[in-house]
């Protein structure tokens, strides 16, 4: 059977349309990102499937307790994901174990243990930035803005804003 020419050309544009469809969409959109570690437990495990959306900061910026996937400062195509605690002009502090904001006490009912890493700050969040901190406030657990090699993190690092955990592998058993 031989395929006519129009029909080739039109099936051709068809695939064409679809795969640039998805590729803006993945850039610009949506997109999907596997949790590595567990600096977000226990908000996030490791393997979580997460929706990211990549609109959110498109006309606006990153709220206090957003969280946001970013490249990595210090690793170029390496992607972090973390919560935003300070946004700009917050003044960020730790005193013995506890995570205060402009001179208050935040509640933070998504962690399970005190911040064990040691006091902090104060420092005021810069123009064009945003400050963020791992859930897992274990000693070490997270890689974040108190690390020089994350810092406070650019807007223009900033990839998109986690709406959803698609899947996650702990689950899967109980399926």
């Amino acid at each position: 059977m031989k395929t006519s020419r129009p029909r080739l050309l039109s099936w051709l544009r068809t695939v064409l349309f679809a795969v640039s469809f998805a590729l803006v969409v993945n850039q610009f959109g949506i997109a999907l990102s596997v949790v590595n570690g567990t600096s977000m437990k226990p908000t996030l495990q490791n393997g979580d499937r997460l929706l990211i959306n990549k609109f959110s900061f498109l006309f606006s910026h990153p709220q206090r307790g957003d969280v946001i996937t970013f490249e990595d400062p210090s690793q170029k195509g390496r992607y972090l994901v973390k919560r935003v605690i300070g946004v700009v002009g917050d003044k960020i502090e730790i005193r013995k174990g506890r995570l205060y904001r402009n001179g208050q006490v935040v509640k933070e009912r998504y962690i399970n243990s005190s911040i064990e890493d040691g006091d902090y700050g104060p420092v005021v969040v810069k123009p064009g930035t945003v400050f963020v901190m791992g859930d897992n406030r274990h000693r070490f657990a997270s890689r974040d803005s108190r690390y020089e090699s994350v810092g406070m993190v650019p807007y223009r690092l900033i990839d998109g804003k986690v709406e959803l955990i698609v899947w996650r592998p702990s689950l899967a058993a109980f399926l």
